[in-house]
């Protein structure tokens, strides 16, 4: 079986959040997590390598200016978003961040916040169904999506189920530009790490958007029919944000993978009692440079 899912690995470099505590003297305040957003970058939506490198570097030297010197800058930093995205996740004690805020060049800063899992009803919420289903006049029914590619941040994905097949479909679009990892000698052409969904709900969301048509679908018997997600043709791509919820760090390396891979659409089904507008959290921020861009991604917020 050949899967038409583009397999992605986001690997989480650090499990810090707004709780995480380091253990120092009582009389100190106690590090968090923090994200330090500058805004967008002056290169254009095309960054190289060298780019990317001088932005990490400036955030180095940023950080380093608090800190006392570019090393402990980079102990602190455990992402430097580069590419379309600019700004840097680290470790700091309240003291730090209140003087890093000050910047003139710090557009926010916020606590590296915990998202937790959400859904809904999507397609009611989309307003896409008429009595329980698709118009004859609708667009869905002319091409299921076909090689749009959908960006899923979530839990990953179990790409072996039957959804995610690629039987019939055609070469992967050349405007992905990210990359499909093949273990050697695997007869399936994936391979998956951290990537792998031990959760389901990544599955879940992803089948829902982008999952193929499954014929005898029920569930314990119940409800037999065929299964499908919104753009059965579409190309899917599984990123992997959430562990144990999800961190707004984790979930902004996300956002910038997804960007930078070329997805058409991206799609976030995570929420929690934290404002969800403007430049003080990760999705907010996500979503705007996504659309930002030349050519423009959609974001879906279910």
């Amino acid at each position: 079986m050949v899967l038409r899912y583009l397999c992605k690995v986001e690997q989480r470099v650090k499990d810090v959040t707004g709780t995480f505590r380091l253990r120092r003297d009582s009389d100190e305040r106690l590090p968090q997590s923090y994200i330090v957003y500058l805004g967008s970058h002056s290169f254009g939506s095309n960054p190289s390598l060298l780019d990317s490198k001088s932005v990490t570097n400036s955030h180095y030297d940023l950080l380093g200016s608090f800190l006392g010197s570019t090393e402990k800058a980079k102990e602190a930093i455990f992402y430097s978003y580069n590419k379309y995205i600019n700004g840097f996740a680290a470790i700091l004690d309240e003291d730090e961040a209140k003087e890093i805020a000050k910047h003139p060049n710090v557009v926010s800063m916020f606590l590296n916040k915990r998202y937790e899992l959400h859904t809904t009803r999507s397609w009611n919420f989309l307003g896409l169904e008429t009595d329980g289903g698709f118009a004859n006049d609708s667009v869905w029914k002319k091409s299921l999506g076909e090689d749009i590619i959908i960006g899923n941040l979530d839990t990953g994905v179990w790409p072996e189920s039957k959804s995610f097949s690629d039987e019939g479909f055609g070469p992967i679009p050349k405007k992905w530009k990210g990359i499909c990892q093949v273990a050697k000698g695997n007869p399936d052409k994936f391979y998956c790490n951290s990537a792998r969904d031990f959760d389901g709900h990544g599955t879940h969301t992803l089948s829902t958007a982008g999952g193929n048509f499954i014929a005898g679908a029920n569930v314990l018997g119940f409800g037999n029919g065929t299964a499908s997600g919104g753009s059965p043709k579409a190309r899917v791509a599984s990123y992997k944000i959430c562990w144990d919820g999800c961190d707004e760090a984790n979930i902004l390396a996300g956002f910038e993978a997804a960007i930078s891979d070329g997805v058409d659409v991206i799609s976030v089904s995570l929420g929690g009692i934290f404002p969800q507008f403007g430049s003080g959290n990760a999705i907010s921020v996500g979503s705007f440079h996504a659309i930002a861009i030349s050519d423009g991604v959609d974001v879906s917020l279910l």
